[in-house]
Order: C-alpha cells, then sequence, then structure tokens
C-alpha cells in the first residue's frame, strides 16, 4: 500500500486568498489529512483515519475518500470563512 496523489485548491473568498491542500499521509501515519491555508497560515486542519475509509486498503477507495475531503473541505471554507 503506497499514498495517493495530494489535492491543491486556491479559493478567493471574501478577498482573501485561501489554500486548502489535502494530503495521504500514508500507510504508517493511517490517515488523510486536509488543511486550509489563509495569508499563509495553517487556519484549520482535518483528518480522516484510514478506518473510516470503506476498503481503505485499496488506492482507489482512498483516493475517492481523498477527494471527497478535499471537496468538502472546500465547501466548509466557503461557508466559514
Amino acid at each position: 500500500m503506497k499514498s495517493v496523489a495530494g489535492e491543491n485548491t486556491d479559493l478567493y473568498i471574501n478577498g482573501s486568498q485561501v489554500h486548502v491542500q489535502t494530503e495521504d499521509w500514508g500507510p504508517e501515519k493511517r490517515q488523510l489529512i486536509s488543511r486550509v491555508f489563509k495569508n499563509g497560515r495553517v487556519h484549520k486542519t482535518f483528518k480522516l483515519a484510514y478506518e473510516k475509509i470503506t476498503n481503505y486498503q485499496t488506492d482507489s477507495q482512498r483516493k475517492k475518500a481523498l477527494m471527497q475531503l478535499h471537496q468538502t473541505v472546500i465547501d466548509w471554507a466557503y461557508k466559514q470563512m
């Protein structure tokens, strides 16, 4: 099992640049991490343990979960920032 590729998205919310970065921290740490950056600093971190992903052993399921987490965090950023 290896890490799947992450996602990065730049947003502009209320005149500020916001960056959302979502990563697979791999089999040793066994979690997906999504961070929201504002003005170059981490504003909020979201974590999703592998154990909460159905069939996390497959790259395709982890990638699907990563994409869903990334979109959920983008939606959160638009509502909260």
